[in-house]
């Protein structure tokens, strides 16, 4: 797990705020269970950190996890 999937996940927003400022992060790595970023926030349902992640243009909105689901 990253440092962001693990912010998004223990839902710590302004973490994940600071951690997403950074362009140079993947923002779109996955955890053990082929789950990214973009799929935590949804699971969460922080609409602000979907939209976070979404206006990057580099996530995968239509990848998926190991069970074989999309982050939406």
């Amino acid at each position: 797990r990253t440092p962001l999937s693990i912010a998004i996940s223990k839902k710590h927003q302004g973490s994940a705020n600071l951690l997403l400022s950074h362009k140079d992060i993947d923002a779109d790595a996955r955890d053990d269970n082929g789950r990214s970023p973009l799929s935590l926030a949804a699971e969460n349902g922080d609409e602000e950190l979907v939209t976070l992640l979404l206006e990057r243009g580099d996530i995968e909105v239509q990848s998926k996890d190991n069970g074989g689901r999309t982050p939406i």
